[in-house]
This record gives C-alpha cells, sequence and structure tokens, in this order.
C-alpha cells in the first residue's frame, strides 16, 4: 500500500471515528433531556374526570368529580379543579356533599382543598348541615377534617364561626377552636 493510500485511510478513520463520537454526544443530550422531562409538566391530564373509590370489602366509600384532574407522578400527587366529592356511609347513602375551586390529593390519601371550600350534609337527621371555610383537609381514610382558616358552621338552629376547626365527617361532628361567636334561634313551643 502506497504512502498517499494509508494516509487517506488514517484521515477517513479518524473522520469517521470523530462522526461517531459526535454522533453518540447529540444521542446521550437528547435522551438525557427526554428523560429529565420538565418537573412541571403533568404526567397526565383529563376533562371531566368522575372518580369512585370502594373500601376493602366492596362498599363504597367516595365519589370524586371535576372538571379537569392533572397527575404528577414524580411527587405522586393529583391536581382536580371544581372537585365535587360526595361521601356514602356503610349503607352506600350519600353523607356529605364537598365542593372547592382546586383540590390536590396525595399519596398518602390526604385531600387538601383550596378556594370556597363548601361541605353539606346529606342526611336530614344531621344538626350539622354545612361547613363553609377558604381551605380544608380531609383525611380520606378516617374522614377526619381539619381548617386554619375562618369556618362558618351552619346547624339546626345555629349558625357558629371560628378560626380554626377540626371534625369528623363521618360522625358529623365539628369543633371550632378559636375566637368562637355562636348564634342560636330560638322556636318558640306553642302550649295546648
Amino acid at each position: 500500500m502506497s504512502k498517499f493510500k494509508r494516509w487517506i485511510t488514517l484521515i477517513l478513520a479518524l473522520i469517521a471515528l470523530i462522526m461517531i463520537g459526535w454522533n453518540m454526544a447529540d444521542n446521550s443530550s437528547e435522551t438525557e433531556n427526554l428523560n429529565s422531562g420538565d418537573n412541571n409538566d403533568p404526567t397526565y391530564t383529563s376533562e371531566h374526570s368522575d372518580t369512585v373509590v370502594y373500601s376493602p370489602d366492596g362498599s363504597l366509600n367516595y365519589q370524586l368529580i371535576s372538571d379537569k384532574v392533572a397527575y404528577f407522578t414524580q411527587h405522586e400527587v393529583s391536581w382536580f379543579d371544581k372537585p365535587v366529592m360526595t361521601t356514602y356511609d356503610t349503607n352506600k347513602v350519600p353523607i356529605w356533599s364537598i365542593r372547592a375551586d382546586k383540590a390536590r390529593l396525595t399519596h398518602d390519601r390526604m385531600l387538601y382543598l383550596y378556594g370556597h371550600v363548601e361541605m353539606k350534609s346529606l342526611t336530614s337527621t344531621s344538626q350539622l348541615q354545612r361547613i363553609v371555610t377558604d381551605n380544608a383537609v380531609i383525611n380520606l381514610t378516617t374522614l377526619d377534617v381539619t381548617s386554619v382558616d375562618k369556618v362558618t358552621l351552619y346547624g339546626t338552629n345555629f349558625n357558629s364561626t371560628g378560626m380554626q376547626m377540626r371534625g369528623n365527617l363521618r360522625k358529623k361532628t365539628a369543633q371550632l377552636i378559636e375566637k368562637v361567636q355562636t348564634s342560636y334561634e330560638i322556636q318558640n313551643q306553642k302550649q295546648h
């Protein structure tokens, strides 16, 4: 082989190695970009969501309907727009309707409600008929509910306002904690 052919082969081999290295560097940076993703983008979104959850014994636990849902895999959290949740007792009877502007459901089954939160009792026997606040947190396993914002409770012949609340939707109880003000409506009894 002549000296000239060796030099051409060496130069072509060098160019081929450079091209292969360049191509591999390009592909690895593209793969890194695809794998890292934008942490602010949801894994999936859905318009109008209707979620039904059952307890381990097969009874209906709650239903959550929303205009839009977005799920983020990295944080294991779902965001709901205009959620409406209905909770049920063990006999599949609806007991509460819960609304908010937005909600966040975490992997540990905690539902954080944001903006114009309203919880309405759906049973006629409950003394506690409605709870209104700006933000609240519900443990979906126990149905414990808390709020650190101003809360107003509406019940049979009374309403109460306080700065914090804790309660349980299953037991239909709520306790106001700070700066509580209550007004009662006293019904006059007719005597025969």
